[in-house]
């Protein structure tokens, strides 16, 4: 039995790497699919019909077939604040219960999937498009895509169940509570339980929020949570009919040209990164920052806001300054709160243009990517503006604050830098530091499109590290996309599960009853603000800002139109805000990466952060006072 076992297993493996394989083909493709369009529009005067319809196809197969690898990979974004409390016993439990609960919404999912497909195949149904196919084939990668997470969940389950050999043990049930993961099992089963009569006999929003909690808590990958929760409250409130909608809703979610430019962006910066083009960058900025007392603390600045722009990820961009930055302050004698609030503070990724954050709440709000990118300009400048000129006058008015004991000397004894080392920085440096002018240059001026700039960079970042600084191999290439698949697998696919909750929510109306609560009750569009800034902080504590972004954006948005805003407006705004809940103790997630980089008392990273986090909210106020500041740009924008 464990041979046969053991052979299934190695099977199942070996697919979802050629799933690996696969979506880093599909990536190839889209990004060529886009070039081609730009090369063929501006150099030959030419239309290619076809490569848009192409473009989105790939997306959609790309999202699907892409899931299970990348579950298998452990890519998946979890709410971790539990279970980092918990013994071994309660992971096993709680995990066992929320894949097994997760098993409902695969399996329907994959079966009606399956079921309009073949319908699809029947009717001969074609996509509408310049390029049409059968509708059926696109359709059915969601039932394989489904059918791919089904085996790897099993896997999942087998896997945790074997680590615990006590796991049924009912013998010592009783003896050993707490060391048993069984009762945990029990406990979420109830919890369950509880949720739906809470749902039936109380309020629906409020079981529906309980047992949204419980299963993120409990370890459930949150695009599962989503599905899970809104396939779950749609049959419970309207009955098993509206189960027919999950594949419909899966479909629409991805079906857009604009969602295209995020996994381009990402593997761009991910490129760009791995050919150390940040390592040129800060010994550019260190170069020429010169030899005055808080040099490498604005050179860390600067280079946090840099590789945001390339990276457009606070998360990858904290991780990797946090690698770079830290062990060159602290040898050159600064604190550790203050080396460690630095860090923070300068990688605030999703706030500076071109990032993720900007493409995502386009897609979900409809408002346009390039006026989102250029509205974050100035306000990302007014902030890192701010940092540097804390850091100036903290230096001026007590330079000691910045050190430990008796190192505050060391910083003026450092050697001069030569003028031919500092051309040859700035040399390899150029490179870099032209990748967003060059992106954000094109989009003003109307050359080409968010998702044509994407794909521009894609090409741009591989002709710059391979071709021209030699930093990466074409063997390395293939690594470096397939990193950048797994990122983009999972924000994608949590796309996917967002859709389909919030089907649920627009069932239940949350989003209309808070509009008309809000203008019955009188509240001033300044009280809305801040009352939903609040909620984006606390969410900001648990979860990353992608999935923030598509679970509370189809509420709020809404709810901030009818208070009277601006959409570009609260775009950068609310990106501004979900940063800050990440920088937010007890537990901003951005805290703990620099935590496990750095091995630091948290105390002393939230010491040092909590200036930032400040500049952050008078930021705000700022922008609040002055909304032109995001919109003025805009509406300079070429068309």
């Amino acid at each position: 039995m464990k041979r046969v076992y053991e052979v299934v297993d190695n099977v199942i493996d070996k697919i979802l790497s050629a799933m690996g394989f696969v979506s880093v083909a599909l990536m190839v493709l889209l990004s060529l699919f886009i070039s081609t369009q730009v090369f063929c529009r501006y150099f030959l005067g030419m239309h290619i019909p076809g490569l848009f319809d192409l473009s989105i196809y790939s997306l959609i197969i790309f999202t699907f077939l892409s899931a299970a690898y990348t579950l298998r990979e452990g890519q998946h974004i979890c709410v971790d604040l539990l279970s980092n409390h918990l013994s071994d016993a309660a992971k096993v439990g709680f995990k066992i219960s929320s894949y097994t609960a997760a098993l409902f919404f695969v399996v329907i999912l994959g079966w009606v999937s399956w079921q309009w497909a073949y319908s699809s195949f029947l009717s001969g149904a074609m996509t509408i498009s310049e390029t049409p196919i059968p509708k059926g084939i696109l359709i059915s990668t969601i039932s394989i895509g489904s059918f791919l997470l089904f085996l790897q969940i099993i896997r999942l389950i087998v896997s945790l169940s074997i680590q615990s050999s006590h796991l049924f043990n009912f013998n010592t049930f009783s003896k050993d509570k707490w060391n048993n993961p069984f009762v945990f099992i029990v406990i979420f089963i109830i919890g369950f339980i509880l949720g739906l009569i809470i749902i039936v006999y109380v309020n629906e929003v409020a079981g529906i929020c309980f047992i949204a909690l419980m299963v993120l808590l409990c370890g459930m990958p949150v695009f599962l949570a989503l599905g899970f929760v809104g396939s779950i409250g749609m049959y419970v409130l309207i009955g098993e009919s509206t189960l027919k909608q999950l594949p419909f809703l899966a479909y629409k979610s991805v079906e857009s040209f604009p969602l295209t430019c995020l996994p381009l962006f990402i593997i761009a910066g991910i490129i760009l990164e791995k050919g150390k083009i940040i390592d040129d960058v800060f010994l550019l900025f260190r170069y020429f920052a010169g030899n005055f007392i808080s040099a490498p603390l604005i050179s860390t600045i600067l280079v946090g806001g840099f590789f945001c722009a390339i990276s457009g990820s606070s998360v990858a961009t904290t991780s990797l300054i946090a690698a770079v930055s830290l062990p060159i302050l602290i040898s050159n004698g600064y604190k550790k709160s203050i080396s460690s609030g630095v860090v923070a503070g300068s990688t605030i990724g999703t706030v500076i243009p071109p990032s993720i954050g900007y493409v995502l709440y386009g897609v979900i709000t409809e408002e346009s990517i390039g006026q989102l990118f250029m509205a974050g300009i100035i306000p990302a400048a007014m902030i890192f503006g701010f940092y540097c000129l804390y850091i100036i006058i903290r230096a001026r008015l007590n330079v000691n604050s910045l050190f430990e004991k008796g190192q505050a000397q060391q910083q003026t004894d450092r050697p001069k830098v030569d003028k031919k080392d500092k051309l040859a920085v700035l040399t390899r440096a150029l490179c870099g530091l032209f990748a967003p002018v060059f992106v954000l240059g094109g989009i003003y001026m109307g050359i080409f499109t968010p998702t044509e700039a994407a794909a521009t960079m894609v090409i741009y970042a591989i002709v710059i590290t391979i071709l021209i600084m030699k930093s990466v191999t074409w063997g390395q290439l293939f690594e470096i996309i397939l990193t950048g698949t797994k990122v983009s697998s999972m924000i994608l696919i949590i796309i996917v599960g967002a859709r389909i909750f919030g089907a649920l929510t627009s069932q239940l109306g949350i989003a209309a009853d808070l509009v008309t609560f809000i203008k019955e009750s009188q509240i001033s569009p300044v009280k809305t603000l801040l009352v939903i800034s609040f909620m984006l902080v606390v969410l900001g504590m648990f979860l990353d800002a992608a999935s923030i972004m598509v679970i509370t954006l189809p509420v709020f948005y809404p709810v901030i139109m009818a208070a009277g805003f601006n959409s570009v407006w609260f775009g950068v705004f609310f990106i501004i805000v979900l940063e800050i809940g990440l920088l937010t103790p007890p537990v901003g997630l951005n805290l703990f990466i620099i935590k496990g980089l750095s091995n630091f008392n948290m105390g002393t990273i939230v010491k040092g952060t909590s200036p930032f986090i400040l500049i952050m909210v008078f930021s705000l106020f700022i922008l609040i006072l002055f909304p032109q500041l995001a919109i003025w740009l805009p509406s300079l924008m070429i068309q």
